[in-house]
Formats: C-alpha cells, structure tokens, sequence
C-alpha cells in the first residue's frame, strides 16, 4: 500500500504541467489542512462537526481504508467539518483547541459534534505501565475525564459566546475490542499488539484478556461522564466485530483498526443511534 501510495504521487509530481503544479499542491495542502485540523477558511459550513484519531481518518484523508468518518460521510448523510488525523490524543486537542477550530469552522449551525478520542491516551508510552499497570491506568483515565469535560464545556462557552442559541451536543463512541495477536498493517505501526507490548516490557499473561479489561474501563468511563455532563452522549460500539475478548480477524487490517468491512458495520451501528442526536442520518 505505501508502495502504491509513492508511486501514485510520483506520477503526479512528474506528469502535472509546470503552469499547474503549484495550484493543483496548493489545493491538495488546502483539503489536507481542512481535513486534519479543521482550516478551511470559512468554507465548509456544517450542521455536524467532528474530531477524531484513526479511526476516522488512518491515512491524511486517502482512502486507503474507509474509516467511520468516510463511511459516515458516503453511506449515511453526513457532511462533516473535522479535525481527523491518526495518532490524535485527546489531550492534544486540548492544548490545540481543536475544539475551537471546528465550532468557527462549522459556523453558526453547528448542532453536534462526533468525538473520536481516547484509544492513543491509553496506548502511549507503554514502558510507564511497567509494574503498576492500575497505577498508570487510573491517572490516565483521570486526565482522559478531565479532558474530555474541558473540550465540552470549553466548546459550548465558545459556541455560546460567538453564535448563542443552544449548547452543542457532543458524542463520544466507545471503541471496539482490539485483537492484539494480529500482525501489524505496517512493519513497527503494532500499536495494540502483543508484539508492542513484549518490546517495551509489559507482559501480560494473556494479551486479549488485558486489552479487553483496559478497553471496558475505557468505555465505562465514558458512560460515567456522560451520566455527569447534560450535553454528552455515549455511544457503545463493542461487540460489533466479534468480541469479547477480542475482534475478528477478517473484520481487521491490524491490531486496533477495524478494514472496510469491520468500519461500514460499526457505522451501521453507530448511525442509527446518533441519529436522533444529530437529526442527520438516512
């Protein structure tokens, strides 16, 4: 796939006419800002807005797999401003203010936005879970809380202080088992694999079983907080792929994606339940 990936820019780069090269750059830079951080210059006003890590965007915006922005977008009525990007952090939307940038993007309508997050708070430096597994995974799930009312409530003041009218209302989707015995899509990209975790030191005795756990307390933490704040909603995407305790191999790419199959039943899932949260939807 990379392979291919190279192959296609290069004859993009030498077959493009020198009159064109820089306009057609221009505009690829201009739909890949817009994409991954929500820089549109005011153009793509929107109902529904929406902030994500790879599992709504895996690659840039290329469409190497379709990802539930994608199938949200193509198959179920959606028409999203968004900041979508691969590895995003919940905590670097915070320090971003990301939040910010899609409610100005999106414009006075803007009514809901879809949260993606979470997934590589949890995953990031695995040698810190080493010997005190709970330890490091309560502070992480506290500072994942805090984030995560600080971009709510931070956004509805924004959104209230520029437009008026009513408070967005936020969603945030709980993820799917992972499948750690896999192998990774991308040599070394085996975040959420058992091979990722035996490299930096933390073995757990069984890989599925520990994933599971740590993936349950994910969502059970998004749940509470949604019990907490008025304008949040949580959306259960688990057993959809085939788990407890960990999803189907022919409904993944890796170890923590889902392929294209995996992603159109997820948002097969998601879209009628978000419906009438959003009012968009068919």
């Amino acid at each position: 796939m990379k392979f291919k990936i190279l192959v296609t820019c290069f004859i993009l780069v030498n077959t493009i006419n020198c009159d064109t090269k820089k306009e057609y750059f221009d505009d690829v830079t201009a739909n890949l800002l817009c994409r991954t951080y929500a820089v549109c210059n005011g153009s793509t006003p929107a109902r529904t807005g929406i902030i994500g890590d790879s599992w709504t965007d895996l690659l840039l915006g290329y469409p190497a797999v379709e990802t539930l922005r994608n199938q949200l977008e193509n198959n179920h009525g959606y028409k999203f401003v968004g900041a979508t990007l691969g590895g995003k952090t919940m905590q670097q939307v915070v320090n971003q203010g990301l939040q910010f940038q899609v409610i100005d993007e999106a414009g006075a309508d803007v009514s809901a936005i879809l949260l993606s997050l979470g997934g590589n708070d949890v995953q990031a430096n695995l040698t810190e879970y080493v010997g005190n597994i709970q330890g490091v995974q309560n502070q992480r799930f506290a500072q994942i809380r805090t984030n995560l009312l600080t971009i709510v409530r931070t956004g509805n003041a924004f959104k209230q202080s520029k437009y008026g009218g009513q408070p967005i209302k936020w969603v945030i989707h709980g993820y799917d088992y992972p499948n750690p015995y896999l192998s990774p899509a991308i040599p070394n990209a085996d975040e959420g694999c058992e091979t990722k975790f035996n490299r930096s030191g933390l073995t757990p005795a069984n890989a599925g079983v520990f994933t599971q756990q740590q993936l349950d307390g994910l969502n059970t933490l998004y749940k509470q907080v949604a019990d907490e704040e008025p304008t949040l909603y949580y959306i259960d995407l688990r057993r959809t792929l085939g788990g407890p305790p960990i999803s189907k191999a022919e409904l993944m790419v890796d170890c923590i994606h889902a392929n294209n199959l995996g992603f159109k039943l997820l948002a097969e899932k998601m879209a009628p339940l978000i419906k009438p949260i959003t009012n968009v939807g068919l």
